[in-house]
């Protein structure tokens, strides 16, 4: 197969929106008033809410745009390719420990003040990340620059996660976990030169690498476990992730050069939609649907959820041609880094500059008046990554 033209309209509008839930559901975490299917499922629950689905459907992203990025590169995997590999998943790794450890920053001890610090980790990141930007320019390296100073001039407080006043791994974070998941499934699928078997045999056996881990029946050493939690981060995690590329294969052109049917990507679609579905179903009764375990219930489940919205995407904007309604949802769809940053960007911006929080009135409040005041805020943020694709400040890893 031969790697898809043009780009996927549905593909970058499904992206997009699922940056849009992102950042409203983080606007409305933990406000007082709101329905219960709007509030992360508990630590002990079992079952899932609708922001629970987010992060599982940027998971099945991120695996979809597998096959459309590396399809090419099967069959003459190098240490150019590996570098990029390692850069990308290690820049996310970075970021994601960074932002895990932001919580416990200590301004009293550390030598910026907290905003000014955060402010310039994201300058760092966009200096970094900066799509058409050479490793070879200045900017890239002032950029490296920048970042090495901030890993070195963090402190934080000491709590029950954390012993040391520097930066500590303890987990990877949001970002790291991608970073992890995204690396394993890239090699695996040049590994495997993108067979759609292979791929699926892959998704089994990330699956049973949960399942095993978690028993216990795997030999597993500690100190492998403390640096990365390998049930979670590269089973199940993982798994998700290899969901889309096992999908993503359908946007390659066959060996004439030709798309793949509408028909047999609907059908595919819709069948293994529902065999995650079912198949998470099958295994809840272990662990059940949970999210903070990641297990791998709730892996399969949301995995299936998510993919039979996105066909829904694929039916509307690339079979029908509807797109229309799905103008505002492209330029976070084209830039989703950049609009990942934009509402922590502003808030630590806003806070340099002592600026008043006139633009979050109710969130103490809550209830309707909180929940439309997030929406207003989310749009804002989205407004926010449309100027900057205007800017050219497009940010890629």
């Amino acid at each position: 197969m031969q790697t898809a033209k043009p780009r996927l309209a549905s593909l970058d509008a499904f992206r997009g929106f699922v940056i849009l839930a992102m950042i409203w559901v983080n606007y409305i975490a933990g406000m007082p008033g709101i329905p219960h299917w709007l509030e992360h499922a508990g630590p002990k629950t079992d079952g899932v809410t609708l922001p629970d689905l987010v992060f599982p459907a940027f998971l099945l992203i991120v695996g979809m745009a597998i096959p459309l990025a590396l399809h090419k590169e099967c069959g003459r995997f190098g240490a150019a390719l590996l570098g990029r590999l390692l850069w990308r998943a290690g820049s996310l790794m970075v970021a994601g420990v960074v932002l895990a450890n932001a919580y416990r920053y200590d301004a009293a001890t550390a030598l910026l003040p907290r905003a000014v610090y955060f402010l310039l980790f994201y300058v760092a990141m966009i200096l970094l990340w900066r799509q058409g930007g050479s490793r070879r320019s200045p900017a890239f390296w002032l950029g490296a620059a920048l970042m090495v100073f901030l890993l070195a001039a963090f402190r934080g407080e000491i709590n029950a996660e954390f012993s040391a006043v520097h930066l500590q791994h303890t987990w990877w974070g949001i970002l790291g976990m991608i970073g992890w998941a995204y690396l394993l499934c890239s090699l695996l699928y040049l590994a495997t030169r993108g067979d759609g078997a292979a791929l699926t045999g892959c998704l089994a056996l990330l699956v049973a690498l949960y399942m095993g881990g978690t028993a216990g029946a795997l030999p597993l050493p500690g100190a492998l476990m403390a640096f990365v939690n390998v049930p979670q981060v590269l089973g199940s995690t993982a798994a998700n992730v290899m969901a889309g590329a096992v999908v993503g294969r359908l946007f390659l052109r066959d060996g004439d050069g030709q798309p793949v049917a509408h028909g047999r990507r609907i059908r595919f679609m819709a069948w293994f939609a529902l065999a995650l579905f079912a198949a998470g179903l099958l295994l809840r009764p272990y662990h059940g649907i949970n999210k903070i375990h990641a297990t791998a219930a709730y892996t399969l489940v949301c995995a299936g959820l998510v993919l039979a919205l996105f066909l829904l995407f694929y039916v509307l904007i690339d079979v029908l041609g509807w797109g229309a309604w799905s103008a505002m949802l492209m330029p976070a769809g084209a830039n989703a880094l950049f609009a990942y940053i934009a509402p922590d960007l502003w808030e630590q911006l806003a806070a340099a500059l002592r600026l008043p929080r006139f633009w979050w009135p109710y969130l103490a409040s809550g209830g309707v008046p909180g929940l439309l005041n997030a929406a207003a805020m989310t749009l804002a943020m989205m407004g926010l990554t449309a100027l900057a694709n205007r800017a050219g400040l497009k940010l890629k890893f």
